[in-house]
């Protein structure tokens, strides 16, 4: 052997003589797994590191089961009528919330609370990137299942599990299971991204696969059944801030009482969409919703005596002019003779009264300058 055509030895470190590394096939776990992390990235600017995805076939009954305790359902819509699945642990979805709200990941576990439509919102966006990059990626690189994996896009967010069954097809799926290491290592959560296992039919048996009034009426019964927040307004009122630090228990306010027929019922944003009159029912305070018409007669109620009208204010008297000296009338005497006052008519005469008779002698009474007891008359 000719010694010439050895490799030497930094030939043998550079790897000279060695078949070139085999570079790994693109597979749409590989392609979701990187998606993942440009989307948290492209959307929010967060950090993610994702791991290797667990693909596996599955149906709805397993799906159902393996739901985490306050994880955010997200609704996929596809090509066709299709529909799929997001699922987005509690850790996963405050790392989102938090680097949208504040522009850092709190290093801490989630707190256990149900997610919100608010949640599902902010969530949005980032679900559909990482769908549009799967999409995009698995079609440049031709892969044989790229059809099944494109065309989704959120489309709301499921209150309760047991909506699913009845929105999804029960047909098989594709589930995608990955770990996820959020702001460098400050939250790890996990998303599972659960699509059809195969294409959409096309042409003539898509037309007549499709149930879309099916899906509608699955759908109307699934929103029926979420649950609204509605808030009860009885009246508002401005106070003076010195007022309202001046209230204590047994404080009473004052409200009109046309208000009990015109209750607002008002939801999360504080808008009215509807009002109501205030009653009872079962023993409870109570809400009847409904038109309300402004001769509508009012709960019946102890009659109050109606205030009197104030009465108008009264102009203060003016000043009397200035009457000047009053001149002195001087004496009586001094005002000269009467006039003449005219001949007056004579008097008639006066009837002749009759002699009354002589009164008897009174005896002589006692003396009684000496008496002890003056009112002894004995």
């Amino acid at each position: 052997m000719n010694t010439d055509e050895r490799p030497s030895a930094m030939q043998r470190k550079a790897g000279a003589g060695r078949p070139p590394p085999e570079i790994g096939a693109p597979t749409a776990a590989r392609i979701l797994r990187t998606a993942i992390m440009q989307a948290g990235e492209d959307v929010a600017a967060l950090s993610i590191v994702a791991g290797q995805p667990e693909e596996m076939r599955t149906t709805l009954a397993p799906i159902v089961e393996g739901i985490g305790e306050h994880a955010l359902m997200a609704l996929i819509e596809g090509p066709e009528g299709r529909y799929g699945l997001i699922l987005v642990d509690p850790d996963t979805l405050a790392a989102l919330i938090e680097i949208q709200t504040t522009g850092r990941v709190v290093p801490r576990p989630a707190t256990a609370r149900p997610p919100t439509r608010t949640d599902a919102i902010m969530c949005a966006d980032f679900i559909d990137r990482v769908l549009e990059l799967l999409e995009d990626r698995t079609a440049e690189a031709d892969i044989d299942i790229a059809p099944a994996l494109g065309g989704f896009r959120y489309a709301l967010a499921l209150s309760e599990a047991r909506a699913i069954p009845m929105t999804l097809d029960d047909v098989p799926y594709r589930r995608f299971h990955v770990s996820l290491d959020l702001g460098r290592g400050a939250k790890q959560g996990t998303l599972d991204v659960i699509l059809p296992f195969n294409a959409a039919p096309s042409g003539a048996a898509a037309a007549t696969n499709a149930d879309p009034a099916g899906f509608t009426q699955a759908l109307a019964e699934v929103v029926g059944e979420a649950e609204v927040l509605l808030r009860g307004t009885l009246h508002r009122l401005q106070m003076p801030l010195a007022e309202v630090a001046g209230l204590s228990v047994g404080s009473v306010i004052p409200i009109p009482r046309e208000a009990l027929g015109q209750v607002a019922i008002e939801d999360i944003n504080g808008r009215t969409v509807k009002h109501g009159r205030l009653g009872m029912s079962g023993g409870h305070r109570a809400i009847r919703i409904g038109a309300v018409a402004e001769a509508e007669p009012q709960m019946d109620a102890p009659a109050r005596p109606a205030k009197p009208a104030a009465l108008p204010p009264v102009d203060p008297l003016p000043d009397l002019p200035d009457s000047g000296d009053v001149p002195d009338l001087g004496d009586v005497a001094d005002l000269g003779p009467l006039g003449d006052t005219g001949d007056l008519p004579d008097l008639p005469d006066l009837p002749d009264l009759p002699d009354l008779p002589d009164l008897a002698d009174l005896p002589d009474l006692p003396d009684l300058s000496n008496s002890d007891n003056p009112l002894d008359l004995s």
